[in-house]
């Protein structure tokens, strides 16, 4: 079946749902096609213990939230749901080729093709598993798994749990499996963490007020932290930070290097990560307290830092898994985007999308839905609603334009 669309928006999660309803909003004719069902990521990708690290003011392209509200993976899927009733969204459609027709693009999937003057790539850089090398070099005996395929303690063989990357999944899972009585190993990295209040208001607050979440890539002192992880948060609205996880007995280790048999070896950086993450929270801070002195100059003194402070670890080269009775590890290491799909010169040499605040080198090609897209808030739900208004004011333009 042949189909002719003003645009087709290609994934049916958070960032495709915003941009239909902008869309949809401007009487554009779209359809949205989803792999799956709606916020497949979010079904699937995420552990029982889950909940937003963002509060409900920041959350709002969801829906009304209460202010302190921090939502659970399944509500998260509900308001996803909600979103998608009245929008033209076509589940269990995966996209098998995206390619310039004439002057528009053709879309095929399994049962049609589809003919659109604009294409809108909402699938994001976050949705397949990244496991490395030396996943393979690793004894049978233990089991493997990634943050992906976590749940609960309960899933796993008895046993220590050697948890690898300490950003966001890695720090909580470390703290969720804590919790449950399991020995944790974490093997950290350089991570920034944000201290949840700060003179009687949430952190996240201040940063706003400060222009955190507006920065651009251009405006970073370096590049390359794009590429950077968000800075650690608990979920729920809490502090979390490496030393936070030693004290309630997780054994920090340095960043993983390799491993063979049952012989995992670490570098000598774990003092230096623990820093790390204290040398940012003492950034925002100290960017939040000029937006103080500026904007509420009686705002109360600043809280003790209860997730700070030194902490004692041990420089650990190697870990024998047999001797340490280490039963699993957890795979932290992060997510790629599958763009094989996708035939037309949008992406870069590493196959990952290419773009200039989602414009592509295709006139009719937008991105939408990805880290710094326009600026930080745009790897967060705070920053959806912008984007998908820019990406389908731009989209209306250009159909205006033909």
């Amino acid at each position: 079946m042949d189909r002719r669309w003003e645009c087709v928006v290609v994934g049916g999660g958070s960032a495709g749902l915003a941009t239909s309803r902008a869309l949809a909003t401007r009487g554009v004719e779209h359809v949205v096609l989803e792999r799956d069902d709606v916020g497949h990521s979010w079904r699937t990708q995420r552990w029982d213990s889950f909940r937003l690290n963002t509060p409900g003011w920041t959350n709002e392209v969801l829906g009304d939230f209460e202010r302190d509200d921090f939502a659970t993976a399944p509500q998260v899927v509900t308001r996803l749901e909600a979103m998608a009733a009245d929008l033209p969204v076509e589940r269990g459609t995966p996209v098998q080729s995206l390619a310039r027709d004439g002057d528009g693009y053709t879309v095929r999937t399994p049962d049609s093709e589809l003919r659109s003057t604009t294409v809108v790539i909402a699938t994001g850089n976050q949705n397949v598993p990244k496991m490395p090398g030396d996943a393979a070099r690793i004894t049978d005996r233990v089991r493997q798994m990634h943050a992906a395929d976590y749940r609960n303690a309960g899933q796993l063989p008895s046993g220590a749990v050697l948890v690898v990357g300490s950003a966001q999944s890695g720090c909580q899972i470390a703290e969720d499996l804590s919790a449950a009585g399991r020995r944790v190993y974490l093997a950290t990295s350089r991570v920034g963490r944000l201290p949840w209040r700060h003179r009687g208001r949430e952190m996240f607050a201040w940063l706003v007020d400060a222009g955190f979440f507006d920065q651009r890539p251009q405006d970073l002192e370096d590049p390359a932290m794009v590429a950077a992880p968000q800075p650690i948060v608990a979920s729920g609205g809490r502090s979390l930070s490496l030393q936070a996880l030693a004290r309630s007995g997780v054994t920090l280790l340095g960043r993983m290097v390799g491993a063979h048999g049952a012989t995992v070896t670490f570098d000598d950086s774990v003092t230096d990560n623990v820093a790390f993450g204290d040398q940012f929270a003492t950034r925002v801070r100290t960017m939040a307290d000029a937006v103080i002195a500026r904007t509420a100059p009686d705002a109360g003194a600043a809280e003790a830092d209860d997730a700070g402070g030194p902490v004692d670890v041990d420089t650990c080269a190697a870990l024998d898994l047999d001797a340490a009775d280490v039963g699993s590890i957890i795979w932290c290491t992060g997510f790629a985007g599958d763009f094989s799909w996708v035939h037309l010169p949008v992406l870069d040499r590493r196959g990952q999308p290419a773009h200039d605040g989602g414009a592509t080198a295709e006139p009719g090609v937008w991105f939408v839905g990805l880290p710094w897209l326009t600026r930080r808030a745009s790897g967060v739900f705070l920053g959806l609603p912008s984007d998908a208004e820019r990406i389908a004011t731009a989209v209306t333009a250009r159909l205006t334009a033909r």
